[in-house]
């Protein structure tokens, strides 16, 4: 079942003093085995539900402030600076309505004349440090890279890795299967089938491993 962070205690408001060797202390280890940094901020935790054994790491920002549900999947990573906020559209069909992904303040909250949609992140998946995520939806078994921007409206689908530093851009679709690179991001290969697989078992050893260390620490 998916967690409510609402319910998990002492969620943070401000960060922690950087530290190359985080300890058990420093992370929230929830009901579902999530460890969350003291240092992430989780805007209005009750509309951000986690399924379990997910690592979410220092200085993240998750906007479920913004007034949709984000969800994420089981034995994901969320690297450190990463922001994630829903898609904006426009909350009227007015055709003088602000036009879809506009807001008053880009990258903000949304402005009266909009309204957020629900992000759905699958299992499986890793999201690389300062990355920018405003995508409809990310599927299962993905690598996203670091110092990429997933642009709104965009979809990712199964088993696809964006590479570090690209730009998704607005409305694009990621096919099952793809490799995307560049700015603006473009398919540039494909992937074996067999790559989920090799997914599961990488994103179940890396949440192990990570555990063991903080265990370590103590």
């Amino acid at each position: 079942m998916a967690e409510n962070l609402l319910l998990s205690p002492n969620l943070p408001t401000h960060p922690l003093p950087p530290s190359t060797s985080p300890t058990e202390s420093d992370y929230i280890r929830t009901t579902t085995q999530n460890y969350v940094s003291r240092s992430a901020l989780l805007l209005n935790p009750s509309n951000v539900r986690i399924k379990g054994k997910t690592i979410v790491q220092p200085n993240v920002t998750i906007h479920g402030d913004y007034g949709a549900p984000i969800h994420i999947g089981r034995y994901c990573s969320i690297d450190e600076g990463t922001v994630i906020s829903p898609t904006l559209v426009p909350s009227s069909s007015d055709p003088l309505a602000i036009h879809a992904g506009e807001s008053s303040s880009p990258g903000g909250p949304p402005s009266p004349h909009e309204k957020a949609l629900p992000l759905q992140i699958g299992s499986h998946t890793q999201i690389g440090s300062n990355t920018v995520i405003q995508s409809l939806s990310i599927g299962s078994f993905v690598r996203i890279g670091s110092n990429c921007i997933l642009s709104p409206r965009s979809k990712v689908y199964d088993c696809c890795v964006v590479e570090d530093g690209t730009v998704v851009p607005p409305d694009m679709i990621v096919p099952p299967f793809s490799r995307v690179r560049g700015n603006p991001g473009r398919i540039v290969g494909r992937l074996p089938e067999c790559c989920g697989g090799e997914f599961v078992e990488a994103c179940a050893n890396d949440y192990g491993m990570f555990v063991r260390k903080l265990e370590v620490k103590k």
